[in-house]
């Protein structure tokens, strides 16, 4: 059995993962990637202001969303986007659980993976036939 990817049947050409955009247009069940700034406190004062240290680009399952507009999140990847000089930008470990806003994540210009089947996720993303 070979799996270096010269294969008779061409599949490793089609394995490559399909990004498109979405703005706001991801549901539960969707991967999504976005890039995100990085902030960290200058000082223990209280007032202090805080300082962009650089950006990650973040890769995550979306598990579900509160009433409240926050997006609970399964991390699947976190790279390293930029970084400022000096300063040490940290990556989120894979299979953590973050929680974010969903307006943090439209202003970091979303892309989502498309499904094999987007004719399944047009059923669960519908607010007829989604919630029996």
């Amino acid at each position: 059995m070979r799996f270096s990817g010269t294969g008779t049947n061409g599949r490793a050409k089609n394995m490559t993962a399909k990004w498109i955009p979405c703005g706001n247009g991801f549901i539960e069940a969707d991967v999504v990637r976005w890039k995100e700034s990085v902030w960290e406190k200058r000082s223990r004062r209280r007032n202090a202001r805080a300082v962009n240290i650089g950006e990650r680009v973040v890769t995550a399952e979306v598990v579900r969303e509160d009433a409240e507009g926050w997006l609970h999140l399964l991390t699947r990847a976190c790279a390293l986007s930029s970084e400022k000089p000096g300063r040490k930008v940290t990556l989120l470990p894979k299979g953590e659980n973050i929680r974010r806003n969903r307006r943090t994540i439209e202003r970091g210009k979303p892309e989502r993976l498309l499904w094999s089947d987007e004719s399944a996720r047009a059923i669960v993303a519908s607010k007829f036939l989604g919630s029996r």
